[in-house]
């Protein structure tokens, strides 16, 4: 609050509702997110170089932009029904964003590219132990190039 040089209730003023900010900061962290960039125009070495660097131990650590589709991944599962519905609708996007890709064979192969993603950062989150993590990490990208 400090940096954006307003009071708490100065900043909610913004907002009709924390649920409303929630959706909000779902919306622009996914704007901003390391797999926002996948489009149309992506290549197989871009995607490739997007899948690795999202599953990397300085994503996992929260250093540059996050995802919060890994991130949130836990705490969304436990809101309302309004922030599941941005959730949705921002993992949707991404679904919709890798099927487009003329590397990815089917919508079977992006649902399953995203789940080892995001599934793999959250765990590796969740871990206390940073060789695993890696090790994780490391896993789920080699299994990810089968469907690319």
């Amino acid at each position: 609050m400090q940096d954006a040089q307003l009071t708490r209730g100065a900043f909610y003023a913004h907002f009709n509702s924390k649920k409303a900010l929630y959706t909000e900061a779902v919306l622009h962290a996914a704007f901003c997110s390391p797999i926002s960039s996948i489009g149309k125009e992506t290549d197989d070495a871009t995607l490739r170089s997007i899948v690795r660097n999202y599953l990397d131990m300085s994503h996992v650590k929260q250093e540059g932009a996050n995802c919060p589709l890994a991130f949130l991944v836990t705490d969304v599962a436990n809101q309302q029904d309004e922030i599941r519905d941005t959730y949705t609708q921002v993992y949707r996007g991404v679904i919709k964003r890798l099927n487009a890709l003329p590397t990815i064979e089917d919508m079977d192969s992006a649902l399953s590219i995203s789940a080892l993603m995001i599934g793999a950062v959250a765990v590796a989150r969740a871990l206390n132990d940073e060789k695993l993590s890696k090790r994780l990490l490391d896993a789920c990208y080699k299994t990810s190039e089968r469907f690319m």
